[in-house]
């Protein structure tokens, strides 16, 4: 799987080294450290999707640091998605969802894309800092393509330590409240309409 690479942006979660093992050996690791310099998760994924790209990856895996991959051909199966007409970000399943999930939302702690995500739809927006509604403005923006579509994949499974880094963090875990609050007025303010209604339909 020379054609693949992974970023990771970490607060220093402890089940980082879970999500490391449980990746193939030898892919290229784009591991952002955000415990000093927080870039936040937008301009995190954004630097690792863009270095990897750079490097030669043609598909970049990205990861929350508490995910631990748990299907053997996850990234195989991810891929496999990627090439299907008119999908442009896909991704696997928490092992504690529901196995069906609509096709426009996805499980953005473990997502798969390619170059064509920057190229047709743009960059993760940076001013959802430091986390919180970034996923859900690119899956607008793909939405409002009219020609890009995601996938949801039921049988690439893995588990999610939900929440870990606001448990583990405190200082994370002290603004998490005022910055979702924020994100998600900033979201409105883009786009005339909360997140949380788009999930509804």
């Amino acid at each position: 799987m020379k054609s693949v690479a992974v970023t990771i942006p970490t607060l220093g979660a402890s089940h980082l080294l879970d999500a490391l093992a449980s990746l193939p050996a030898g892919l290229p690791l784009y591991l952002r450290d955000n415990r000093v310099d927080n870039w936040g998760v937008a301009k995190s994924w954004n630097w690792g999707i863009r270095a990897a790209l750079a490097d030669g990856a043609k598909y970049v895996l990205v990861l929350n640091d508490d995910v631990r991959i748990d299907t053997p051909d996850f990234i195989e199966r991810l891929i496999a998605d990627l090439t299907q007409e008119g999908v442009i970000l896909v991704s696997g399943r928490p092992d504690h969802v529901n196995t069906t999930a609509p096709d426009t939302r996805l499980a953005m702690s473990a997502f798969l894309c390619d170059c064509r995500l920057f190229d047709e739809i743009g960059e993760f927006d940076e001013t959802f800092w430091p986390a919180y509604f970034e996923d859900a403005d690119m899956l607008h923006r793909i939405q409002m393509s009219g020609r890009w579509r995601t996938h949801f994949d039921a049988n690439a499974v893995f588990h999610h330590w939900v929440s870990s880094t606001i448990r583990e963090v405190a200082g994370a875990r002290r603004s998490r409240k005022a910055h979702y609050r924020a994100n998600r007025e900033r979201f409105y303010q883009k786009w005339g309409f909360y997140s949380d209604q788009a999930k509804k339909s």
